[in-house]
């Protein structure tokens, strides 16, 4: 089953890229490799938005967090939910 991962790649240098809402068939610990466009043994190339590319030199990464984060239709579903609460409240407030 697919799920969802932000994926931040962390540079020696402290500066961090951060690839957002990567959906993703594999383990976890592999998830990064979802979140480049491609891979070398010394560059990980990243396409972080519709403009914006970037490559790192492997060396340098010091660390890969991947932390699972709902997807696009659960986050819709919440923020319903969380409207219609807020409907609830407000009609049994008498507005």
């Amino acid at each position: 089953m697919s799920k969802y991962y932000d994926v931040t790649f962390h540079e020696l240098s402290g500066k961090s890229v951060v690839k957002r809402e990567i959906i993703s068939d594999k383990e976890p610990f592999d998830v990064w490799e979802d979140a480049c466009v491609s891979f070398t043994e010394d560059l990980l190339n990243i396409r972080v938005n519709e403009e914006a590319f970037v490559t790192l030199n492997r060396r340098f990464v010091v660390r890969v967090d991947a932390e699972e984060v709902d997807g696009p239709v659960d986050k819709k579903i919440k923020r319903h939910d969380e409207i219609m609460g807020v409907v609830n409240t407000l009609s049994n407030m008498g507005f």
